[in-house]
């Protein structure tokens, strides 16, 4: 492999660098069939692969249950537990399981463990965050032995990328196992190219290779992950050989391990955005308040104040400064190269001078009292974003305390307060586009809330608009992919006019390797160990 070479993940570059010659290399080079250690930045919070999709579950999740189509690094369907599929006519797909598949126990894997899992995945109790939005339209149905029939209500063209969301798992074990059967083990058996070896909590997960897989096997017999949020501590552990890869380096490590000889860097701009939320839905929420602590209605509900922090936050300082380059500023939800990108929507440049006279206007001439709260161990310098924001809120008289906290709780109090209502008021949180198209973002992220189809199942602060919601759905029932994707960005546009949510940046993601191990990157910002080869 050249590291010179540039390689186009969906549209954007990843780009390889050669190292300098200054240092040794660390102290065990990656050996083929040996363990591969990852650092990773961020713990996985359940072996339970339908618990909560996030990066780093579905990174770890991927190694032991298969999907039905799998997704390459640059986000093209590719075959997984299905040999094949095709369209019927724009409701009905058809996919033909392959001969030979079988789960960790032995067992072959079967179409009836096909629909136990989507009707599993739409309803975990308790889940973080389920996948009722990618399968709530469809009905599963056994056309023989090998073919899995899937009947959608509309129209739907991305039925194979929505269904590569989706972890199988065995119908034998899984009937009767919860969430911590998977986390034990006792349940954790999938079709995978790795089984499970061990969990420890914050510690440790390790897998083993499943030399009776289906597919290639991986050059690793044993990978182990373990959890180091620190991004000092990530870059130390690689230095000195504990680990092999790294995930999130840290922006001010990156420019000295270019120059290590023993180190090789990968870069790619993620199809993810990074954004702050608002609380749309309460009429008064609990973290606004007026300066002297007294209860005030909630000013997100008005469209002008969302368009004055919008204005106060300037991402073009956020990328280059907080995030030393590792961040592209975002203009909209997705970005440039993703299908449904809108390119006639700009970045706006800060106004602090307008954005106070929008308070103004919106009766607020003197500001308010807001909580931002965050994760402080799932970005790129999450903390330092959310402070950076703060002070940049303050210039239009917000006053703003920050209240950051590990991923693992903020997520749980971020998707469900008292009662299951979000708690936050003010948010910074993240959404990549699974499907490798904006629908996921808009259907997800964008979509009123609906607990009955799954629509709006990450729409955390409750935004609401019946026209967007009406483009979403009539896109989602486009088959013409010309005409879907002027539907999306039609969406886009109106999704930024009205502020749903602020618009961040998009993470360039960076990961560190020992320079005997190669690695072709990815967009979506898994981290698999099927994907790193020794070099050569």
């Amino acid at each position: 492999m050249n590291l010179e070479r540039r390689h186009v993940l969906g549209g954007l570059g990843t780009l390889f660098l050669p190292t300098g010659l200054l240092s040794i290399a660390p102290a065990f080079a990656a050996e083929r069939d040996g363990t591969l250690t990852i650092g990773m930045s961020t713990e996985s919070s359940s072996m339970d692969p339908h618990w909560h999709i996030q990066t780093a579950n579905s990174s770890v999740s991927q190694h032991i249950f298969d999907r039905i189509v799998h997704m390459d690094e640059n986000q093209l369907e590719v075959p997984g537990l299905a040999e094949s599929w095709r369209n019927v006519d724009g409701n009905v797909w058809e996919f033909t399981l392959r001969e030979g598949a079988t789960f960790h126990n032995g067992d072959p894997v079967t179409v009836e463990d096909l629909i136990f899992s989507y009707a599993r995945a739409s309803d975990v109790p308790g889940a973080i965050f389920n996948l009722r939005a990618y399968l709530g339209d469809k009905t599963f149905e056994k056309a023989d032995d090998r073919t899995l029939r899937v009947i959608t209500e509309f129209a739907n063209p991305i039925v194979p990328r929505e269904l590569a969301t989706t972890a199988i798992i065995s119908k034998k074990v899984g009937e009767t196992a919860l969430p911590e059967d998977y986390n034990s083990g006792k349940a954790c058996i999938g079709s995978g190219p790795y089984k499970f070896s061990q969990y420890i909590p914050g510690q440790v997960i390790e897998v083993e290779r499943n030399d009776a897989y289906w597919g290639d096997k991986p050059d690793w017999s044993r990978v182990v992950f373990r959890p180091i949020p620190t991004g000092g501590s990530r870059v130390a552990a690689l230095r000195s050989g504990d680990v092999s890869v790294i995930d999130s380096v840290p922006p001010s490590d990156v420019e000295g391990l270019e120059k290590d000889a023993g180190i090789t860097l990968g870069r790619g701009t993620a199809n993810r955005m990074i954004f702050l939320s608002f609380d749309h839905g309460r009429d008064v929420s609990p973290y606004a308040t007026a300066k002297d602590g007294s209860e005030i209605p909630n000013p997100f509900k008005n469209q002008l104040v969302r368009d004055a922090f919008d204005l106060a936050i300037d991402k073009k300082a956020i990328a280059e400064r907080i995030l030393s380059g590792n961040g592209a500023p975002a203009e909209q939800l997705v970005p440039a190269g993703i299908f449904g990108n809108n390119p006639d929507i700009e970045l706006r440049d800060a106004d602090t001078a307008r954005a106070k006279e929008m308070l103004a206007e919106a009766g607020y001439p003197d500001g308010f009292k807001l909580t931002m709260h965050g994760p402080n161990d799932r970005f790129i310098r999450d903390t330092a974003v959310l402070q950076a924001a703060a002070q940049m809120l303050a210039r239009i008289g917000i006053a703003v305390d920050v209240d950051a906290m590990p991923a693992n709780i903020f997520y749980k109090r971020a998707s469900g307060g008292d009662g299951g209502v979000p708690e936050f008021t003010f948010f910074l949180v993240g959404y990549g586009a699974a499907t490798g198209e904006v629908s996921g973002i808009l259907r997800n992220l964008i979509h009123t809330y609906d607990d009955v189809t799954g629509l709006g199942s990450n729409n955390r602060g409750r935004y609401s608009n019946p026209e967007i919601d009406r483009l979403i759905e009539e896109g989602m029932a486009t088959v013409d992919d010309a005409r879907r994707e002027e539907i999306y960005q039609q969406a886009c546009a109106m999704a930024v006019a009205d502020v749903a949510v602020i618009p961040l940046y998009y993470p360039i993601s960076v990961w560190g390797m020992e320079s005997s191990i190669q690695f072709a990157g990815r967009s979506d910002e898994r981290t698999l160990a099927m994907d790193f080869h020794p070099a050569g």
